[in-house]
């Protein structure tokens, strides 16, 4: 069984917020769910623990399964200073075009972001699906 994962893409000064591990590899923020929380749940508390952001709002995007993961992925519309914390140990950003984090970032980051970028999009830039009536849940 795969684990379960809560990702979280977070839109910062024109780009993705990304968070480097340990072991120097380059990834979305999130990880795995405890015992006693919903995905939402750990998507606000990764998201903090990760880069000191607060989410104010999550939209649930879609689900997506990489090699050893089953990713529930989520927006999310947060406030605060993004700073590395917890398991990351730097932060980074991903412009679409730009090729510095190439062969640094996870296979699932990457096509979670291509997954993301082809998202609609309403008139105030929140991606979403079409005619899913779902909007952001507080968090």
């Amino acid at each position: 069984m795969k684990r379960q994962r809560a990702t979280i893409i977070v839109e910062l000064d024109g780009g993705i917020l990304l968070v480097e591990n340990r072991g120097g590899l380059v990834l979305l923020p999130g990880g795995g769910l405890h015992a006693d929380e919903s995905r939402l749940q750990a998507a606000a508390r990764e998201l903090a623990e990760e880069t000191r952001l607060v989410a104010q709002s999550l939209l649930f995007l879609f689900e997506h399964e990489s090699a050893t993961n089953r990713h529930s992925v989520f927006w999310a519309a947060a406030s605060g200073t993004a700073l590395a914390g917890d398991d990351a140990t730097a932060l980074h950003r991903f412009v679409a075009g730009d090729t510095a984090l190439n062969g640094r970032m996870s296979l699932a980051s990457q096509q979670i972001i291509e997954r993301f970028l082809e998202l609609p999009r309403d008139a105030s830039g929140v991606p979403g699906l079409p005619g899913s009536g779902h909007g952001p849940l507080q968090a």
